[in-house]
């Protein structure tokens, strides 16, 4: 079925996932991790089209059980450690415009263990996108402590003020400072080729402010454990 006006989620999961063997697969409150952002994009009503992009067909069945669809495994140089995202949904975009005729008009951008990407939290995402007039978004939580603040330690092992203008500065006098979460990513597809399709940094940027509660990067077993914590704080469960 065609739609005027396609929104696409890309979910990506590869299965070389090194510090945390299988963790895409590996049950997460009932279900594999992948699921989750699936069954968020799902239920979210936003996406005409939920593509789970990945090399591993394990990883594939897991997300297409839950409301995915799946075109083909993804090829083996952008599953490497050194692929990037913008590669990944470069590649996917491309062959979405081969089988639908036209580049959708918006797409999200999930990681396989983005379980807390909650329903709200990407409607909130892809209305500020369309409200700020910006071509890119991510969902960004707040350092805790400002960066200006920060110190470095030299090669004799002295600690030194990154920015030493800021040391009789009242930390709550400073400007707060964000960095991605790596939660999701809203971005216009036809925007992202414009200014060449390598790379979203060119792209006209904004940002969500999301809890730490909701971004977790799940890479260790303390992660895991942590996630699953925060997880049933905002009422996942199997």
């Amino acid at each position: 079925m065609k739609h005027d006006n396609p929104t696409l989620a890309v979910i990506m999961a590869r299965g070389g996932s090194k510090r945390l063997p299988r963790k895409n697969v590996r049950h997460f409150l009932g279900h594999p991790m992948v699921a989750w952002p699936v069954i968020h994009a799902v239920a979210s009503g936003l996406f005409s089209h939920i593509i789970i992009s990945t090399d591993d067909r394990e990883i594939a069945d897991a997300a297409i059980a839950s409301g995915a669809a799946m075109h083909g495994l993804r090829p083996a140089a952008l599953s490497d450690d050194h692929a990037d995202t913008a590669d990944v949904v470069r590649y996917e975009l491309e062959c979405f415009k081969k089988r639908e005729g036209s580049l959708p008009a918006l797409c999200c951008c999930l990681y396989g263990t983005s379980a807390l990407a909650l329903p709200d939290v990407l409607r909130q995402g892809r209305d500020a996108l369309q409200e700020k007039n910006a071509e890119f978004l991510m969902a960004v939580i707040p350092y805790g402590h400002p960066i200006e603040r920060a110190l470095l330690f030299d090669d004799s092992g002295l600690a030194q003020y990154r920015q030493p203008e800021f040391i009789l500065t009242r930390t709550q006098d400073i400007q707060p400072s964000y960095h991605d979460s790596g939660l999701l990513y809203w971005f216009l597809p036809e925007a992202f080729f414009r200014h060449g399709g390598s790379s979203f940094v060119p792209l006209r940027k904004t940002a969500i402010i999301v809890s730490a509660s909701q971004a977790v990067d799940i890479d260790t077993e303390e992660d895991w454990e942590l996630a699953e914590i925060l997880a049933g704080r905002h009422g996942l469960s199997g």
